[in-house]
């Protein structure tokens, strides 16, 4: 059985994309940033296209969303 990708949320900057990229990476989740490359040499590129992407399996993204709010909400109490 093979598992897509889908986009598990969509970024204004590198460094969010890829703080929360880490973030999936410390809890066990494999993801990937689309269009980085056309975004950071061509940033209105971002305004065209969906701009930076983290894309995790399927199968991870209910977990991969509750890890993103979960720290969301540490840092806003």
């Amino acid at each position: 059985m093979e598992d897509k990708l889908i986009t598990l949320k969509n970024y204004e900057t590198m460094v969010e994309a890829l703080f929360d990229q880490e973030l999936l990476k410390e809890n066990n989740i494999d993801s990937s940033i689309n269009n980085e490359d056309s975004v950071e040499l061509l940033p209105m590129f971002g305004e065209i296209n969906d701009g930076l992407r983290i894309v995790v399996f399927e199968k991870d993204f209910e977990e991969a969303i509750k890890i993103l709010e979960d720290y969301k909400n540490s840092i806003d109490n």
